[in-house]
């Protein structure tokens, strides 16, 4: 590998969220973190470059996305995802969750039914219940140690009066990478009932065990009320320059997202971002190659360990992001009781799984992103545990 994966990282007195402000398990520091979704991994060597170079310039006023930079994300997705849309398409954000929730103020009313399907990526409920709209919650299927769709139940939801759909690809924290044959599904489905498909594809270049992401975006001409959201920062570890981009097909969808964003005065970037932007987007295809190889080394590690030395402890294989989710149910405790007793007994922190959702009591999120010494310290902690309940 030309990318070192493997080397830990000091992040302490870096202002890092992850190491240093553990505030939601009592604590500030101290707990060896499996939590947010960061990665312990250093970006990409030309995107501190670039930062460098944008820093020799003593300016750092209001800031434009044009483009130069448009351009890069534009040629990332039609060479790495089939993506053929044209630059007028692309519509910068400050993030991907602040991008869906203005999605959601120009797109439905208070009252309205917003879907998701669940477990899910906690902020999805804020986004629609700080909003004043009604979850409607389509539950995947678990069987096997799979997740899926249930279709019955979603056209069921759908013909209730759905407005708008809140899709995740991949999936977090269950690690589906939704198949080309689902995500055109998806489209058709949302297309028949008239909601609006929010699709939010930040994890799509991080794919595991030869998995393929399949963009939404790609069906661009089946049904043009979507959106899809992505940015750098789960790929390269850029979650601290608080950029993303929108995929819009539909001129009149774009000009709506980008009214409703310019009404709360979210008009420019981070100084720093265009350039990043542009290098992960020009020169990380090799690093997003090796990391998606480590990842999936490391999630097969997961497996084989917890299997061997925690079997009571279910991993679910994942396809796609660094999130494993765990099936912890046989331990006979809530989400809450075993991340408040890896806590105090090991010195752990790790995701609860309640907050995804009602079906996710019992389970943990577990993030691999780090390197393997930490992962195997992570490890040694949770089989510990889980021998000792």
């Amino acid at each position: 590998m030309n990318y070192d994966f493997d080397k830990v990282h000091d992040r302490m007195g870096s202002d890092c969220l992850k190491w240093e402000k553990q505030l939601k398990f009592g604590r500030p520091s101290g707990l060896l973190p499996f939590w947010i979704a960061d990665t312990d991994f250093a970006t990409l060597p030309e995107t501190v470059e670039a930062m460098a170079q944008r820093l020799e310039h003593p300016l750092f006023g209001y800031t434009f996305t044009g483009a130069r930079t448009l351009e890069t994300v534009r040629s990332w997705y039609s060479r790495r995802h089939g993506v053929d849309l044209p630059i007028e398409a692309f519509l910068p954000s400050l993030g991907v969750v602040t991008a869906m929730w203005f999605s959601i103020r120009a797109l439905t009313e208070p009252g309205d039914q917003v879907l998701a399907f669940t477990p899910v990526y906690d902020p999805f409920f804020a986004i629609i219940e700080n909003q004043g709209r009604v979850l409607a919650d389509c539950p995947l299927t678990y069987e096997e140690g799979r997740y899926d769709i249930d279709w019955a139940d979603f056209e069921t939801k759908l013909k209730g009066g759905v407005k708008a759909v809140l899709f995740c690809n991949p999936a977090n924290p269950v690690g589906r990478v939704w198949s080309a044959q689902d995500v055109e599904r998806m489209v058709q489905t949302c297309k028949r009932y008239g909601a609006y498909l929010l699709s939010d594809e930040i994890h799509g270049d991080v794919t595991l065990f030869g998995n393929k992401y399949t963009s939404a975006a790609r069906f661009k001409d089946v049904y043009g009320r979507m959106i899809v959201y992505t940015a750098v920062s789960k790929t390269f570890n850029l979650a601290g320059l608080h950029s993303s981009c929108m995929l819009i097909s539909d001129p009149e969808l774009k000009q709506l997202q980008d009214k409703t964003m310019r009404e709360a005065w979210l008009m420019g970037p981070n100084s720093l971002a265009n350039g990043a932007i542009e290098a992960c987007y020009t020169h990380g295809d090799r690093y997003v190659d090796e990391l998606n190889q480590y990842l999936t080394e490391s999630a097969q590690l997961v497996m084989d360990y917890l299997g061997e030395r925690a079997p009571k402890i279910q991993v679910v294989k994942p396809e796609g992001t660094y999130l494993m989710w765990l099936d912890c149910r046989e331990l006979g405790l809530t989400s809450q009781e075993m991340t408040d007793r890896l806590v105090k007994e090991e010195g752990l922190a790790i995701g609860s799984g309640a907050g995804y959702g009602k079906n996710a009591e019992g389970f943990l999120r577990f993030n691999i992103g780090c390197p393997r010494a930490t992962l195997e310290q992570g490890l040694e902690k949770i089989a510990r545990f889980a021998n000792n309940v």
